[in-house]
């Protein structure tokens, strides 16, 4: 039973650390800008932009798309922005692609100022010759093929993250000090601390269906001070301020003055701890609702198999059998 309780106590730790890092990473996200250097990634794939960044510069002077980008900010890789609608891509490339002053009555006025080898216009006459011949028909499906790229774009946003989860975790562990091997020591050792996590990691279970979100919204002009004011507010609230008191975590006198052998090993309880974290709070929340479900079962077994039972003697070879 300890060392189910040990189990427990440490999914529902890393579950809780990466509930906080991925506010980190939200915060980051917004500060330098990724989603929308992704989106506008997408964009260049759309509109051929090694080909002739031509289109592609028109589409992000408009003045649509001009309004919707964010402000310049320190750090920040890109100004596009973080979503774009398939509706709002339609309206900004039919009026790029389009002469000016003249309305768009046939797939035709799409295309005539585009060059006759560009690349651009091949896959927009395919999608003609596919058989969207009307203005309504034809902008759906340049609709759909935005949400294509975009998908991808998604896709590639999400690997990037995924890279940047392992060092955010690791930054999480350090200045955290959640070293995984002191964190296992300290629920085999202390019996107090063990039964708090384990019940306070059941308690959560049972009472959510899903994970609580914790999505951030951040504005548009993230400053790093912004980022650290948010992460502190995160580690200060909610339940990983309770697992944070129950084990201890955080840094103490003395911590730092130890040897080289001690760094090395507690360098590697962090790592083990970043890549805890980088499987995502999704995941630690699944394995805890499997344990404590386990668990609740396992425990009404032994319940039923101890119940007292009363043997009345009937006089035959059966007797029956009643529990109480």
């Amino acid at each position: 039973m300890a060392m189910l309780e040990v189990i427990i106590g440490m999914i529902f730790t890393f579950m809780v650390l990466s509930l906080l890092g991925t506010t980190l990473n939200e915060l980051l996200s917004a500060w330098r800008g990724w989603r929308g250097f992704y989106m506008e990634e997408g964009l260049k794939r759309l509109l051929e932009f090694k080909d002739d960044p031509s289109v592609f510069n028109k589409f992000k002077n408009n003045p649509f798309f001009r309004q919707l980008m964010q402000h310049p900010a320190p750090f920040r890789v890109s100004q596009a922005p973080a979503y774009l609608t398939s509706s709002d891509f339609t309206s900004i490339l039919f009026s790029v692609l389009k002469k000016k002053g003249v309305p768009v009555e046939k797939v035709e006025d799409l295309l005539g100022d585009l060059p006759e080898k560009s690349q651009l216009r091949e896959v927009l006459e395919q999608i003609k010759d596919e058989g969207h011949q009307n203005v309504q028909a034809y902008e759906a499906r340049l609709q759909g093929w935005f949400n294509g790229v975009m998908g991808q774009a998604s896709g590639w946003y999400k690997r990037h993250l995924q890279m940047v989860t392992i060092l955010v975790g690791f930054v999480v562990a350090g200045v955290l000090n959640a070293d995984s091997f002191q964190i296992y020591s300290n629920l085999t050792k202390n019996s107090v601390a063990r039964e708090n996590l384990a019940s306070m990691a059941e308690a959560f279970a049972t009472n959510n269906n899903t994970l609580p979100s914790t999505a951030t919204t951040p504005g548009d002009s993230l400053t790093f001070d912004q980022i650290r004011t948010e992460f502190n507010k995160a580690r200060n609230s909610g339940d990983f301020a309770e697992v944070s008191n129950i084990l201890g975590l955080g840094w103490r006198i003395g911590d730092a003055s130890v040897g080289i052998k001690k760094w090395l090993i507690r360098l590697l309880g962090w790592l083990i701890t970043a890549l805890a974290i980088s499987l995502g709070a999704p995941f630690w929340f699944d394995v805890l609702k499997r344990i404590i479900t386990i668990r609740s079962s396992g425990e009404t077994v032994s319940s039923e198999r101890n119940t007292p039972s009363v043997v009345i003697n009937t006089g035959n070879v059966e007797a029956d059998v009643k529990k109480l």
